[in-house]
């Protein structure tokens, strides 16, 4: 986790907390709030994190993830995104996960990373909101409207 305080740590830190209760901790993780150019016409900024597991990882189909799996979270994205690893942690095009909103349940992340891991079909359906995250969205959306710097 970064130093500083970002507004999303504490969903990001309720994930993997859920994951590590479950067994899934990942190898590595952190929260940015990273300046990007999209479009190649202006930079903006925007709050993210990533989660990953990596090839030699417990719980992961080698078969269907040789390098290992990327979960990905930002702020400017209504889903969770995830994406194979490449050899030498470069990751695929990411994919939207549709039963993961932007706050789901951290308890239901749990069985789609390890469907995900396992190289299984991931769950149907929507899941639930994480409440505590009104919060959360509200220090984002703070974040946000002072321009990306709400330290």
């Amino acid at each position: 986790m970064p130093e500083r305080a970002l507004p999303h740590d504490p969903y990001i830190t309720a994930v993997v907390d859920a994951l590590a209760n479950a067994g899934l901790d990942p190898d590595s993780y952190w929260t940015d709030d990273a300046e990007t150019d999209p479009r190649g016409d202006g930079c903006e900024m925007m709050l993210d994190a990533v989660l990953t597991w990596n090839d030699d990882h417990h719980a992961l189909n080698a078969a269907a993830l040789p390098h290992g799996l990327i979960l990905l979270w930002a702020h400017s994205a209504e889903q969770w995104q995830y994406a194979p690893l490449r050899e030498h942690g470069a990751n695929e095009e990411p994919q939207f996960l549709p039963y993961l909103g932007q706050y789901a349940d951290p308890a239901a992340i749990v069985p789609t990373v390890r469907a995900l891991l396992a190289g299984e079909p991931v769950p149907e359906g929507y899941a639930p909101y994480w409440h505590p995250a009104d919060a959360v969205k509200a220090a984002v959306e703070a974040w946000a409207a002072e321009g990306g710097d709400a330290r």
